[in-house]
């Protein structure tokens, strides 16, 4: 009996110094914090190629020093590295990019792989970006939406003639009823045509002071945009309150489909913009200044037009 007493106390002692090692052994193991990573495409057109090098890199790469990372790329390879991994795929398609520490999941990400064939032609189809509905004598924004194309000859339908040469143009009708612009380009055999209703103005009797809706909710998503772009990786919640008082504000599509025009010439959707954007504050010598901000309709935008400038320090 006191055998059996002996070996029963010595496993139980077993167990607690077990238990015990366990406990004291995993804080050292496990990452604190939240770990996230972004994603950088070779020739920086926000799209990612087939045959184009990507790299996938770590927000914060202090959360995972000196660990051993896996990176699965969604169509049956993996890499181990940290906290850059670079890797090209070879065929067009959806991946699931997930990275892992011991088996453990800490993060994951859709990414669409396209033909570059498949790019250029879909972002050479212009289309006009601009209100569907406006009240006479007041200033409108329009703008051809593609590349590739640089001559453009804007129609607004009240004068019968060419009213404009430029990219982006403002324009007002002096008369009010239903016109229909037409866009013609170099890279388009037929013009581009987008329906406009323009409502007639009531406030002729006594002057009245009038108020730039537009130009402060454009202010107003530059400042946002400013904050998402000087937030730290690792401050989720003040990077998510600022994307979803935009959304909630100022679209009624998803933000997954409201696209945006960087500079002219870049196109992205506003949550791959906006991750790109606060990914971009993990790099100290790099900071990204928001210089302006245009919309293409006050209470249901479709697309920005981002003025930036990358600030080396």
């Amino acid at each position: 009996m006191r055998e059996r007493q002996k070996i029963l106390a010595l496993v139980l002692a077993v167990l607690v110094l077990t238990v015990l090692a366990v406990i004291l052994w995993l804080p050292s193991r496990s990452v604190k914090g939240s770990v996230d990573f972004g994603i950088r495409d070779e020739n920086s057109n926000f799209h990612y190629e087939v045959g184009e090098q990507l790299s996938f890199v770590v927000s914060d790469s202090g959360l995972v020093r000196g660990k051993d990372l896996l990176w699965e790329l969604g169509n049956g390879d993996t890499l181990h590295r940290n906290p850059i991994a670079s890797y090209t795929y070879k065929q067009a398609g959806k991946y699931l990019v997930t990275l892992r520490l011991e088996g453990r999941l800490l993060a994951s990400r859709y990414i669409q792989i396209v033909q570059a064939g498949e790019i250029t032609a879909i972002d050479s189809v212009p289309r006009i970006s601009g209100v569907h509905e406006a009240y006479q004598d007041e200033e409108l924004t329009f703008s051809a939406v593609g590349q590739g194309a640089d001559t453009w000859l804007w129609e607004f339908g009240e004068t019968g003639t060419v009213d404009a040469y430029e990219r982006q143009v403002n324009y007002a009708y002096e008369k009010p009823g239903n016109y229909t612009i037409r866009l013609n380009t170099n890279t388009t055999k037929y013009p581009i045509e987008h329906k406009i209703t323009i409502l007639p103005r009531f406030e002729k009797a006594e002057e009245v002071v009038a108020v730039d809706s537009l130009g402060l909710a454009q202010e107003d998503i530059r400042r946002r945009l400013q904050i998402i772009a000087n937030t730290s990786v690792r401050d989720k919640s003040r990077y998510r309150e600022q994307i979803n008082y935009i959304r909630s504000t100022y679209f009624c599509s998803p933000a997954g489909e409201i696209a945006v025009v960087v500079n002219g010439d870049k196109y992205n959707d506003f949550l791959g913009y906006c991750q790109g954007l606060h990914f971009l504050e993990s790099n100290p010598k790099r900071r990204v200044q928001i210089r302006e901000v245009k919309i293409d309709n006050l209470h249901c935008v479709t697309t920005l037009q981002v003025t930036q400038t990358t600030i080396e320090q």
